[in-house]
């Protein structure tokens, strides 16, 4: 019970604290966990529903401000480390383009740059209330986005992505493989093309009612969101501290049921819960695009922190994936990369061993014992993810453990 409950508190850190409008120093991070308890009350349906919404368009006002409006390219031109990015848990995969899509004035259309195999490159759509409604690896050609329910002129041979709210978030990622490789990136993010009628400053007072305002929210979720208009930052706090005390169960299922469409056959994936907890890989994929195991405790169940070393494996070439892996290791207090350390092995800046596999070290010091070392800072909690692309959904990996 005790190793539970000091989890709990652990992974809190992770999920919750850092309300959008609030700024916390590390030693207020440090009193809020005290006050985290195993025993918190459960949110309603209304405010995990809320939570979601809310945490998103406030992200949608950010974007937009850095892109200096809505319907324009926002190109980032490095790996999304150390906090540079609004994302929560970032990938170190890829660089973004990103897009807040208004669609009050007529359609979009976004033009993509066919590339050569073996670079991984992707877009993605989700809808003002948090679901995927759109999503593709190696796009190519002229795809339109239109407001569902209104005559939108589309462009000849284009692809036409029907939009059930006018502000849908377009996503964008290309893969960078090592660090001589990001130019080829950013060359790809240049041949991008945005075609749209105006570009206007985003302003959301209210979170909740300009959703229910302009987009067609769901029916069973209507009468929700509209019993949650008036959620408050205080009220994102509340359910960002009970994400936390629930956070273990989520470790063992990943990514499953958080980021798929409102109709989607991934279990549990009408369940607010889990759609709330998405909330702390907010914009992640469905899982047949890519798994995401994010693992915050051993192989014994013992919460992952700096004093103690830990060894983990994991297969080089693992089963049933498609594309490419990556394991990834963020800060428990500030949920992103450690300054100043390496946060990334993947295929590129590994090699298997005689058994085809790979080992990591998590600790202090160097073990200098030819493991992969990943640096974590002495008395700080954190965690990792390993990332799989194009996964067999129906045999997708298990815990890397020794």
């Amino acid at each position: 019970m005790k190793t539970l409950l000091r989890l709990t508190i652990i992974i809190a850190i992770i999920f919750g604290f850092m309300a959008f409008g609030t700024q916390t120093t590390k030693e207020e991070k440090g009193t809020e966990q005290t006050e985290v308890s195993a025993t918190l009350e459960k949110p309603s349906d209304a405010d995990l529903m809320a939570f979601k919404v809310y945490h998103h368009m406030v992200y949608m006002v950010t974007t937009a401000k850095q892109a200096g409006g809505t319907n324009k390219l926002f190109h980032t031109k490095e790996l999304p480390t150390e906090g540079t990015d609004p994302v929560v848990t970032p990938a170190l995969d890829h660089i973004y383009t990103k897009v807040v899509v208004d669609l009050t004035e007529g359609p979009v259309t976004v033009e993509y740059p066919e590339i050569k195999e073996g670079r991984y490159y992707s877009i993605h759509i989700t809808d003002q209330e948090h679901y995927t409604i759109y999503d593709e690896i190696h796009p190519k050609g002229k795809y339109t986005i239109v407001r569902k329910g209104k005559h939108m002129e589309v462009p000849e041979g284009s692809t036409v992505i029907e939009s059930p709210g006018n502000y849908p978030h377009l996503f964008i990622r290309i893969q960078v493989k090592t660090a001589e490789d990001m130019k080829n990136a950013w060359a790809i993010q240049e041949k991008i093309k945005l075609t749209a009628v105006g570009s206007k400053e985003l302003i959301i007072e209210n979170p909740i009612k300009h959703t229910l305002e302009t987009h067609d929210v769901y029916p069973q979720n209507k009468e929700i969101l509209e019993a949650s208009v008036n959620f408050s930052n205080e009220d994102y706090i509340r359910v960002s501290k009970y994400i936390g005390a629930v956070a273990p169960k989520f470790g063992v299922t990943g990514n499953i049921g958080m980021f798929g469409p409102i109709d989607s056959e991934e279990p549990n994936s009408n369940d607010p819960e889990y759609r709330a907890a998405a909330i702390v890989g907010h914009l992640g994929f469905p899982v047949h695009h890519a798994y995401y195991g994010p693992f915050f405790t051993n192989c014994n169940d013992e919460v992952l922190m700096g004093d103690k070393t830990e060894v983990f494996t994991l297969p080089y070439e693992p089963e049933g994936v498609e594309l490419f892996w990556s394991v990834t290791r963020y800060s428990a207090i500030t949920r992103n990369t450690i300054p100043g350390k390496n946060d990334l092995f993947n295929a590129y800046n590994t090699k298997p061993d005689e058994n085809g596999n790979i080992t990591i070290t998590f600790s202090v010091e160097d073990p200098k014992d030819g493991t992969y070392w990943m640096p974590v800072n002495a008395g700080e909690p954190y965690y990792f993810v390993v990332r799989y692309y194009k996964p067999d959904i129906n045999n997708l990996p298990k815990k890397p453990c020794n």
